[in-house]
């Protein structure tokens, strides 16, 4: 299963920003070489797990999908368990592929840019709670916040996704 949900153009936090960005709803990785991060979508009675960045880390948001960088051969699926847990203190697992960005960069490759040129993916799981910790933040993150859908405007990574996470919760919620 692959189906288009939605194309954004010239994204800010992209590399030269003249790009395009399209989201898909899928089960079927794309190119593993091109894959540069993964996430979890978490989800506990109903509330979205996020994780509270460190204050300046990126000032335009408090809370963010857990999710990174996928280590030098580490599977996307262990990176969204790994990084799940270092930001939020959550154990997960069963992690399913719902979906990826795919992004297409239009300009010239951007110099010392260490990403996939011209065209790179970000992953998306949706994970099983298996349980918490307690969680006082970290190196890499301040904490975590499981939001209800009516605090999701608290969340630029909520209110900029709005239309995937609406539609992870309507298909396998």
């Amino acid at each position: 299963m692959k189906k288009l949900i939605e194309t954004k153009k010239d994204l800010y936090w992209i590399d030269g920003q003249n790009n395009t960005v399209e989201l898909y709803m899928s089960d079927e990785l794309p190119d593993l070489s091109l894959c540069t991060a993964s996430y979890a979508f978490v989800f506990k009675d109903g509330k979205f797990l996020q994780t509270e960045l460190k204050e300046g880390e990126r000032p335009e948001r408090r809370f963010d999908i857990p999710g990174g960088h996928i280590d030098e051969g580490e599977h996307p699926r262990d990176t969204a368990v790994r990084e799940t847990f270092e930001e939020t203190g959550v154990h997960v697992n069963n992690p399913k592929l719902v979906g990826y960005l795919k992004i297409t960069t239009h300009t010239e490759k951007p110099e010392n840019s260490r990403y996939p040129y011209p065209t790179g993916y970000m992953l998306y799981y949706l994970c099983d709670l298996e349980s918490e910790e307690l969680f006082e933040g970290n190196e890499d993150a301040h904490g975590r916040m499981w939001l209800s859908p009516d605090e999701f405007d608290q969340s630029m990574w909520c209110r900029e996704n709005e239309t995937f996470l609406k539609e992870v919760m309507d298909s396998f919620l």
